[in-house]
């Protein structure tokens, strides 16, 4: 009896599967490092898992390091994995994108990326 529950709480182990606990940047529309033609007027970010939209945000800058407001900001899709950014047209140069995100599980994670429009 004493062996049966030594070995229990291991076979419980095995249900216990891991949650992810971070979202991740997984795709975004204009691409990591990509050169686009002018005419974006959308930022797409899509995450490893869904985010809390009141604690994540998206910062567009040009290559001088100028702020460009979003026009608009939120949810690309019922999953809460996109977030889409309106902006203006965007005309040809150099641009950063600065992102930071709370996963539904509360933790935070935060990077950045650059991307070039051409005519």
């Amino acid at each position: 009896m004493r062996h049966i529950l030594m070995v229990a709480p291991l076979c419980f182990m095995g249900l216990v599967t891991p949650a992810d606990a971070h979202a991740f940047l997984v795709k975004s529309s204009p691409s990591v490092g990509s050169t686009v033609r002018a005419g974006i007027t959308e930022l797409n970010l899509e995450f490893s898992e869904p985010v809390e939209l009141a604690f994540s945000g998206v910062e567009l800058a040009n290559a001088s390091g100028a702020p460009l407001p979003l026009v608009s900001f939120g949810f690309g899709d019922s999953t809460h994995r996109t977030l889409v950014g309106k902006v203006s047209m965007l005309m040809p140069g150099s641009y950063v994108v600065k992102w930071h995100v709370v996963s539904t599980d509360t933790h935070p994670t935060e990077g950045s990326f650059t991307f070039r429009v051409t005519s």
